[in-house]
């Protein structure tokens, strides 16, 4: 009688848990928010928070959650906060920014595009698996932000007028020894009433104050008289230098400021001029954040 007694008892526990857990899963109205956390060259953290209304009195833990793009492994679980009795959790990824600047690569060979997958492995009360492969494309023109152009000025007093830059579009060309190689077209006016011969083109980039790059070419070409003419520069990235200019660009608010220095070589009656045509400066912003926020959660509404 009283192993029966038990047994109902118990059994109306659990009916009580049962029920309490669906409504608690029900009318959870999670509020799920990704903010960046510790940030430097090595790694990056991102901290996700989440809150529901209710406790939802259920174990849950996580063996595996990370974040793949274009097939590297970018970014794992460092730490998941989560207690049955409590409506709020909190996780920590870690970013491996090399890793990312190598996904990044993959995506440039890729044609800009590539695919997000977000993997998640768990269990509930320890038996019940929790399995999640979430798959995303991602397909932005990022080369498209380095399109300088610089207004043309007098030089040597008013001798002449330096080639206004009217145009930059920078192309992917893949890796040369350790470096990423973008080839860069550059299309100048000469303003001048007379040719202007070019001897050689070349520039820095800065990313954030950094080095990042440079270009040159020795060819040299005739920009006519009121005419235009388009060069094309071999431009070398430091890949090693991309993950402290991606922590400073985290650091800034997603912000980062691009700058180019160009020069041209100019012969000019008998004589070989270096103009510095421009130090072309353009803010770069992403919204990183702001899309892993919406992908989370369109994922629980989903």
């Amino acid at each position: 009688m009283k192993l029966k007694t038990i047994l109902i008892g118990a059994f109306l526990i659990l009916l009580i848990w049962i029920g309490y857990v669906a409504y608690a899963v029900t009318t959870a109205e999670p509020h799920v928010e990704a903010k960046w956390g510790n940030v430097n060259e090595k790694t990056t953290e991102i901290i996700i928070d989440a809150s529901l209304r209710h406790p939802l009195l259920v174990p849950v833990s996580i063996k595996e959650l990370s974040l793949n793009f274009t097939g590297v492994r970018v970014a794992w679980v460092k730490e998941f906060n989560y207690g049955s009795t409590k409506s709020e959790m909190n996780l920590s990824l870690l970013v491996d920014n090399h890793n990312l600047v190598r996904s990044m690569i993959n995506y440039l060979n890729n044609g800009q595009q590539g695919e997000v997958d977000i993997i998640l492995r768990g269990s509930v009360l320890g038996v019940i698996p929790i399995n999640a492969d979430i798959k995303k494309n991602i397909s932005e023109n990022i080369l498209s932000y380095l399109n300088f152009t610089a207004e043309s000025r007098e030089y040597l007093n008013g001798l002449f007028l330096t080639p206004a830059l009217v145009e930059t579009k920078v192309d992917w060309a893949g890796e040369k020894n350790g470096e990423a190689l973008l080839v860069t077209h550059m299309r100048f006016y000469n303003p001048n009433s007379y040719p202007l011969p070019v001897a050689n083109t070349s520039f820095n980039v800065y990313a954030n104050g950094i080095k990042i790059g440079y270009g040159s070419t020795k060819k040299a070409l005739m920009i006519p008289a009121k005419g235009y003419a388009t060069v094309d520069v071999d431009t070398y990235i430091y890949e090693n230098r991309l993950p402290e200019v991606w922590a400073l660009h985290v650091q800034n608010g997603e912000k980062s400021r691009v700058r180019a220095d160009i020069f041209l070589n100019l012969r000019l009656l008998g004589n070989e001029y270096e103009i510095k045509i421009a130090s072309y400066e353009e803010k770069v912003q992403t919204n990183i954040m702001e899309e892993l926020n919406r992908m989370l959660n369109e994922m629980l509404k989903g």
